[in-house]
């Protein structure tokens, strides 16, 4: 009886939170093909790429030889996009701090640092993304976004979606602090950030083959847990998949919910903030 009160609890909490999700999805307005986020549409400006950086030369990763473009002039590319956050590092390709809620991403082959437009081809929202890291380096991926490009791309839940990559012209002058056309750490441009308060996930594990995620995930959506995702990361250059639960809605404890899962036999959980 323990268990089936438990697993009552657990299912109403998360069934709260399915329905205050499609609540949400009700009232929004889809978006049109080739509408911008709203929260994604500050403006990203570059100089042109210092080809002499170390971070524009060929580099090798994982036994495989990468040559980064010349120049981003007519780059226009479909393909899967992911998406990495929080544990995928502190720094970019470039040196500069990585900041998993602004609109960055990485790139294997264009030059850094470049402007460009990625629209999500599932549902035609766009977002203007600063590209100053290298990445994904898994076959089958154009770019890894960071989670504030893919949150605003509609693409955070389910992990990867196909999208069109489209390079914006770099600006005509390189910004105050160059000098011979060498950008500085100060001068680097910054990407936007959406302003959003931490989140809490219910977390199970991190795998490094995608199919033991998946095992995972359909073990708790086969015992009625709903909600559950498969987010893919970096660590180190090294892909891995991270299965979750939430975010849980405001107001729910992870406290609770851990206890009410584990009397219900799983064990494994435990709560991320980010």
């Amino acid at each position: 009886m323990a268990v089936s009160g438990a697993r009552a609890t657990v299912y109403t909490v998360l069934g709260l939170w399915m329905l205050a999700l499609s609540g949400c999805a009700g009232v929004s307005t889809s978006p049109t093909a080739n509408s911008t986020a709203p929260s994604a549409s500050a403006a990203c400006a570059t100089p042109a790429p210092d080809l002499h950086a170390a971070y524009n030369r060929p580099y090798q990763v994982h036994g495989r030889i990468y040559a980064p473009l010349n120049s981003s002039a007519g780059y226009a590319v479909r393909g899967m996009a992911s998406w990495y956050g929080w544990e995928s590092g502190s720094t970019t390709a470039m040196g500069t701090p990585f900041r998993p809620r602004a609109f960055s991403a990485a790139s294997r082959d264009l030059p850094l640092p470049t402007c460009a437009r990625v629209t999500n081809l599932s549902n035609g929202r766009s977002v203007i993304v600063l590209v100053n890291d290298r990445g994904p380096f898994v076959d089958g991926r154009a770019m890894d976004l960071s989670y504030g490009a893919a949150n605003a791309l509609g693409m955070a839940g389910q992990g990867v979606a196909p999208v069109e990559i489209v390079a914006l012209a770099p600006v005509a002058a390189p910004p105050a602090g160059t000098s011979r056309g060498t950008v500085t750490a100060a001068a680097l441009p910054m990407a936007p950030e959406i302003p959003a308060p931490s989140q809490t996930f219910l977390q199970t594990g991190a795998f490094s083959r995608v199919n033991n995620a998946t095992r995972e995930r359909n073990r708790l959506l086969h015992a009625g847990i709903r909600g559950v995702l498969i987010v893919p990361g970096l660590v180190n250059g090294q892909q891995y998949y991270k299965v979750q639960i939430g975010p849980l809605p405001g107001g729910v404890a992870a406290v609770q919910v851990i206890a009410e899962l584990r009397q219900m036999g799983f064990h494994d959980f435990y709560s991320v903030e980010q």
